[in-house]
């Protein structure tokens, strides 16, 4: 490593250090506003024959994940990294006991959906082990109900969840049916006996998972790529190499670029260095104790990519990741950046 290279990284540090120390105190330095979510789903927008609710972390997310648990009838059909939430807990419970089929794969390895694993098998309802090996995690957030509506993003079912800054979006479509799909072959993954739904085009909403295959890497750098004028970021974890020099060339042939990363994962912190040593736009999210849990792309203020995975080796290989991406959704586009401009300008 160079000198040069470690000066940067303990310049991050110090950085980083000033705005947890910062973050702490009431109101931030000088007054300065402190990033909020935006208050309750966002107006259902139309991608081809999909309806698209944006739903940005905070307590109505919450809300909203289960009021679609308590309006189904007839399955509920649930992958989710981190499973703690009391509330949909009990949600699960209580549709388990008005007779709709309940379905649940967890990560084992996760402690607290390992615990509520507990509570969902001691009720009667079917919990199924994701089978999980070293260095490696079921990431996927995903939620179905009735074969007819689905909630997929980043967001945890955990009791600190709320706080960070996240998204997921509750989609009623044909894309429905290719959720389903992953959920169906995770079943099977789990030795399960499971019917996959048969294949529905729909290029409007573009579902890509990883194990069996490596999909999303694909479409993160396809979307770098195809940037023309600009690429707005928010990432939890920014590690990977590809994706870093994919960023650095469209801000050398002039895309507008804006990057967002959580001060917490350090691991992220030479892409940090890389990126701003590259004159490229890039921050560290100013937090109160929540993280920037996100891992979002906005291209050309129309094309939207979120989901579970980081972009590091991890998320784009070896986890179980699921992420989506809307190619043509101005409408989606601008409901993110507004709650990604909040994000950046309170961590000025």
């Amino acid at each position: 490593m160079t000198g040069r290279y470690w000066r940067s990284c303990l310049l991050i540090w110090a950085a980083a250090a000033v705005q947890t120390a910062c973050a702490g105190t009431a109101g931030g330095a000088a007054g300065s506003p402190l990033p909020a979510p935006l208050l309750g789903p966002a107006t259902p927008v139309r991608a081809g024959a999909d309806t698209l609710t944006l739903l940005r972390s905070g307590p109505a997310t919450f809300t909203q994940l289960r009021a679609v648990i308590d309006a189904a009838r007839l399955s509920v059909e649930v992958e989710v990294y981190e499973l703690g939430k009391p509330q949909l807990t009990d949600a699960l419970v209580a549709a388990h006991s008005r007779g709709v089929t309940v379905t649940v794969v967890d990560d084992p390895s996760e402690q607290h959906s390992a615990g509520t694993a507990v509570r969902l098998r001691a009720a009667g309802i079917g919990v199924i082990d994701y089978p999980v090996r070293r260095l490696m995690i079921d990431h996927v957030k995903l939620l179905i109900a009735d074969h007819a509506v689905a909630v997929v993003g980043g967001i945890n079912w955990g009791v600190k969840s709320p706080r960070n800054h996240d998204y997921d979006v509750m989609i009623r479509g044909p894309a429905v049916t290719s959720l389903e799909r992953v959920f169906a072959r995770d079943l099977a993954t789990c030795g399960r006996s499971a019917v996959l739904p048969d294949v529905v085009a729909d290029p409007a909403v573009i579902v890509a998972s990883t194990l069996p295959g490596i999909e999303i890497r694909p479409l993160v750098i396809g979307l770098i790529d195809a940037a023309r004028r600009s690429l707005d970021v928010e990432l939890f974890v920014l590690t990977d190499t590809g994706a870093v020099r994919a960023i650095e060339a469209a801000h050398a042939r002039g895309v507008a670029v804006r990057v967002l990363l959580d001060p917490s994962q350090r691991p992220s912190d030479p892409s940090f260095a890389a990126l701003r040593d590259a004159g490229i736009a890039v921050r560290l999210y100013r937090s109160r104790g929540e993280r920037l849990h996100a891992k979002a792309a906005v291209a050309d203020a129309t094309t939207v990519l979120f989901g579970s995975a980081n972009w590091s080796g991890g998320g784009f290989a070896r986890n179980h990741e699921l992420d989506v991406e809307v190619p043509r959704a101005p409408a989606l586009a601008a409901q993110m950046l507004d709650q990604m401009r909040l994000d950046w300008d309170a961590s000025a």
